[in-house]
């Protein structure tokens, strides 16, 4: 059903409106939007669940193609991240729609969860195994740059969303600053 749904996201947003079309085009009657008991939050949550499963694809594939084994941990998480916003390109003049349903108090907490499983998920994919207190504040720093970045897409229009690309890489640049300037300091800001 999510399948179904998703070429109607790009008319009908993220609404009851896009399942009860996707139901439809399958054949079923327009209730079955309720197998998204979440309705437009379900229909969202779906949705990064199967990025998730597809960005893991992705980044194996470029592990194993040799796209990211000689470059630095820093180049393959700019990579891996540019990746995954490219992921919603598609969808990118409905994404504030889909964003302002996450902000929503009922769906901060399946929100977090999906931000936290993106930073994992590319610092992971980029080699990361770090087992100390690195590995949070690794992940809490990505999270962050990763969610200002999404922000900035939905309002870049440069070609083929160059501007965001910059505003990632600036943003990574000064996160790798930062983390480098509080280890030189014994670990404190």
């Amino acid at each position: 059903m999510l399948y179904a749904t998703m070429p109607f996201v790009a008319q009908y947003g993220w609404s009851m409106e896009s399942l009860i079309h996707g139901a439809r085009s399958l054949g079923y009657p327009s209730v079955a939007h309720g197998m998204f008991p979440g309705g437009e939050a379900g229909l969202i949550d779906a949705y990064l669940t199967e990025q998730r499963n597809q960005f893991a694809q992705l980044a194996k594939e470029k592990y194993i193609s040799g796209d990211l084994r000689n470059l630095s941990m820093n180049e393959r998480v700019e990579i891996l991240t540019s990746l995954r916003l490219d992921m919603n390109k598609p969808y990118i003049q409905k994404w504030p729609e889909a964003l302002a349903i996450m902000a929503r108090p009922s769906n901060v907490a399946m929100s977090l969860k999906h931000l936290g499983d993106i930073a994992d998920d590319i610092w992971y994919y980029a080699g990361d195994r770090s087992p100390d207190m690195n590995w949070y504040t690794k992940r809490a720093s990505l999270a962050a740059v990763y969610s200002t970045a999404d922000l900035y897409m939905t309002k870049d229009s440069s070609p083929n969303y160059a501007e965001t690309e910059r505003f990632l890489k600036r943003r990574l640049d000064e996160a790798a600053w930062v983390g480098s300037s509080a280890r030189q300091r014994g670990g404190r800001f």
